[in-house]
């Protein structure tokens, strides 16, 4: 399959989310139902950051398809808001631009609910956390506001972009190209949010490792409770990397079709496909990361394994030849 047309973006994206959609609903039931008590409100933390990355998959993969022709900072949906209900590009691509950092968001706040249920309960950080979370929603959701306001006008910036991909195909000229922008200022907030989540995160994970290695009285947690909390932040680590991998591995391509100039549609395309698979990597690794998860796997493979052990044994008895013996009188 070629790569650099719009429906072959349409089709290999609706592929992943065939996929992609049992896994998440079993990625669900583990967490509202697999897991134990001693997990406490990390629980709901974790369905937060889970539905956070099905929403950012089916905004990929569904409800948006976005097809974007770098370097320009343009392109046109192709999901299910356009062709079924007539949702303006401009709301689609703040949708997007949003729900990526709704998912770093909720990758933050499971590690201040960690630091703040096990170390700052008695502190000054529970009078602070509310303004904290609300600043972070707030900010996801708001951050893109100054680009949607300045939307350059259309024929004009239709006609720079013409201009600087002279090698547009003209399948994607016929498609309703929309410009955000004609220069890129726009990546100041999107760079801002970038610092803020990671930021964020980053702060939260050395206050718990400091705390954890402290000998002072604040850390009066057992060494059992100390090893699972460990245990809990490895596999949150785990998610965390394949969600960066996932997003972080095309920037080179994009980084260098913008200061070069250099324009390739299925590079582009491919630069979606492979954000795309964050949903299903990141379940996976959830599953394989977290014990009580990875054990109800094996107890759902071993019971499917004796199932098809007891098929193919009854199978053989059906197919066994049957004897038969004539009694001559």
């Amino acid at each position: 399959m070629v790569l650099d047309t719009p429906e072959a973006l349409t089709n290999t994206l609706h592929i992943i989310t065939v996929f992609a959609t049992p896994l998440h609903i079993f990625g669900i039931y583990c967490i509202v139902w697999e897991t134990p008590k001693n997990m406490g409100t990390a629980k709901w933390y974790m369905f937060n950051l889970h539905a956070s990355c099905i929403l950012l998959d089916w905004g990929f993969t569904v409800l948006s398809v976005p097809l974007l022709i770098f370097p320009a900072m343009g392109g046109y949906p192709l999901g299910i808001l356009t062709n079924w209900f007539g949702v303006s590009t401009l709301f689609q691509v703040h949708l997007i631009m949003a729900l990526v950092f709704v998912v770093c968001t909720s990758i933050a706040l499971i590690f201040e609910n960690r630091y703040y249920q096990l170390y700052a309960k008695g502190t000054r950080w529970k009078h602070f956390r509310i303004v904290f979370i609300f600043l972070n929603y707030f900010f996801t959701f708001a951050y893109n506001i100054p680009a949607v306001l300045n939307v350059p006008d259309q024929k004009m910036a239709l006609e720079f972009t013409y201009k600087q991909i002279p090698n547009l195909p003209e399948d994607i000229k016929s498609g309703p190209i929309f410009i955000l922008a004609i220069d890129y200022w726009v990546q100041i907030p999107f760079n801002f949010m970038a610092a803020l989540t990671a930021g964020g995160s980053f702060t939260f994970i050395t206050l718990l490792s400091i705390n954890m290695n402290s000998t002072t009285g604040r850390n009066n947690l057992s060494e059992n409770t100390k090893r699972l909390q460990r245990k809990f932040l490895k596999a949150i680590y785990s998610q965390v990397t394949v969600f960066a991998m996932n997003v972080l591995c095309p920037m080179p391509y994009v980084v260098i079709s913008i200061l070069t100039n250099y324009y390739n549609q299925m590079g582009n395309n491919l630069v979606f496909i492979i954000g795309a698979f964050h949903g299903i990597n990141s379940t996976l690794i959830m599953l394989w990361a977290h014990k009580p998860y990875r054990e109800v796997c094996y107890n759902l493979a071993k019971r499917a394994r004796e199932k098809l052990k007891m098929a193919n044994a009854v199978v053989r008895n059906n197919h066994q030849p049957t004897v038969s013996t004539t009694v001559l009188v």
